[in-house]
């Protein structure tokens, strides 16, 4: 192992606590999963709700909107399969395993989930699903013992069955329909509850998956949960109109709700596609999350009648996503007053956290390990970080001074290996060139450093060991002046670097993160 110090643009505060356990306070969180999410919970007094996307979960009926999840031979070397869709499956139990010691969250609100094409054979009854393979595993059904009929199971039925192999168990299960091959919308969204569901109701938006909206009694409680996934492209100006219009909707069912009661307790969930501090980015236009639902970070609902987590973290530590370079907020959790009322449930103070495990679906800089289908299995997790909050039964009671929103920056803060503050105990990766490409999967988006020979530029090629590789950059600054060329033209273009591995339309690579120095 070798400790790096790296040079950074960033504020100390974020290196500090980016993996502490001990930061405390709304002024300094950790980015660890908290202690208390940790142990197991007490159903009677207080449970644990995640949100989570997990990144195209596409079931093995052959039947797929994107060509990345078509099946069979003339997919090619990127095919999906049924050993990763294991892999998938298995990934999101180990993750939500870190939660109440093994027994997972109460609550799951999940996005992302391959809507069912195949509703002729769909899962009517989840208990009898679990109940009729309770002798099987995963890995069983869909490697040695599988069978045809078990290819039209909905991604939800193969989850939830993971989810008990796992030892995560008694959850009810409710999502929305497919809308079909013709409406574009590949996904559904689902909630997972260990709670009772007392109703549900679906609701269409316009080019984005429908909301989700269910109430769950919690001790004969009522719990109103919104699950949303708005149109793609945060970055995209021009796709903002179709998220002002998803929020018109969620916002008419709120008024609605909050109207018959103002104290309900309501959470809002899921990948908005936005960001928590939108209007702000992108101040010459109208915001669904922001200017038209509402949410912003005051948390005694002075101006607005929604509470967003994310002003629970230090600004600099407010990001579920990295996407080219930068820091996105896209996933949320949103809550309305009667949540800090005295009265039915309430949010338990500073308990908002990323669930983050640096090692398993994050890298050494926080970054989540998104899905690569590279190789037999594939790998990794999602190329978003789930988040996670606790309620409990019984009046709110601060633990520190109240948000007042008012830290959010103008601007979306970099995060890359080349800048990061801290010191990172990475592994040497000259191994790596021994592996073959199935062995190579699991390594997939973590971080090593390698001594290694530049062999050309144009192409990139780099040598590490007896092995020659493939090369990407991170940052197209490292071929300019000073960069990676000087090492060729110089010191028999031996330079060590940071590296990780990936896998390019199904070809092997490495991508270089930064530049050490010669060796």
């Amino acid at each position: 192992m070798v400790a790096l110090k790296y040079k950074t643009l960033m504020p100390l505060l974020a290196a500090s606590c980016l993996f502490a356990t001990a930061c405390t306070g709304k002024e300094a969180k950790s980015d660890a999963v908290p202690q208390a999410a940790m142990q197991r919970s007490a159903p009677e007094t207080s449970f644990t709700v995640v949100t989570y996307n997990v990144e195209n979960l596409f079931d093995v009926d052959g039947v797929a909107m994107f060509d990345d999840y078509k099946m069979g031979p003339d997919a090619g070397a990127l095919a999906y399969t049924r050993r990763k869709f294991q892999t998938k499956l298995e990934g999101i139990a180990e993750v939500l395993q870190h939660v109440n010691a093994g027994e997972g969250p109460e609550i799951i609100l999940f996005e992302e989930l391959e809507a069912d094409f195949t509703p002729e054979s769909t899962v009517a009854d989840y208990d009898a699903f679990l109940k009729t393979h309770q002798a099987q595993s995963i890995a069983s059904m869909l490697g040695e013992e599988w069978s045809e009929e078990y290819a039209g199971y909905p991604s939800a039925a193969w989850l939830l069955k993971s989810l008990a192999d796992a030892g995560l168990k008694g959850y009810q299960v409710v999502t929305s329909p497919s809308r079909g091959m013709d409406s574009g919308i590949a996904h559904t969204n689902a909630i997972f509850s260990k709670f009772p569901i007392q109703s549900v109701e679906r609701h269409p938006l316009v080019q984005a998956r429908d909301i989700l909206e269910a109430e769950i009694d919690v001790e004969g409680h009522p719990l109103y949960v919104y699950v949303n996934h708005w149109k793609s492209g945060a970055s995209n100006p021009e796709r903002e109109h179709i998220r002002v219009e998803n929020a018109l909707v969620l916002r008419r069912l709120l008024d609605a709700r909050l109207a018959a009661d103002p104290q309900a307790d309501v959470i809002i969930a899921g990948d908005l596609n936005s960001h928590y501090n939108h209007s702000i980015l992108y101040p010459d236009m109208e915001t669904g999350i922001n200017d038209v639902l509402g949410s912003d970070g005051d948390e005694s609902f002075v101006q607005n009648d929604l509470y967003n987590l994310w002003f629970e973290l230090p600004s600099e530590l407010r990001f579920s996503e990295v996407w080219r370079g930068h820091r996105g907020t896209l996933m949320h959790l949103i809550l309305t007053p009667g949540l800090y009322d005295d009265s039915g449930i309430s949010y338990i103070d500073g308990s908002f956290e990323k669930l983050i495990l640096p090692g398993l679906n994050t890298d050494a800089i926080g970054r989540p390990i998104k899905w690569n289908p590279g190789g037999e299995t594939g790998s990794g997790y999602s190329d978003h970080s789930p988040l996670l909050a606790r309620f409990k039964v019984g009046a709110f009671a601060a633990t520190g001074e109240l948000s007042r929103g008012d830290d959010a920056p103008d601007y979306e803060r970099k995060l890359n290996v080349s800048e990061y503050l801290g010191t990172l105990d990475l592994k040497d990766g000259g191994f790596l060139s021994d592996l073959s490409d199935s062995e190579l999967a699991p390594h997939v988006a973590h971080l090593y450093t390698v001594n290694a020979i530049v062999k050309s530029i144009r192409p990139f090629r780099l040598q590490v060991g007896e092995r020659v590789w493939p090369a990407y950059y991170a940052d197209r600054s490292m071929i300019e002046a000073g960069g990676l060329p000087s090492y060729q033209q110089n010191n028999e273009g031996k330079v060590r670097l940071v590296v990780q591995p990936n896998f390019y339309y199904g070809k092997s690579q490495l991508i270089v993160e930064d530049i050490l120095g010669e060796w």
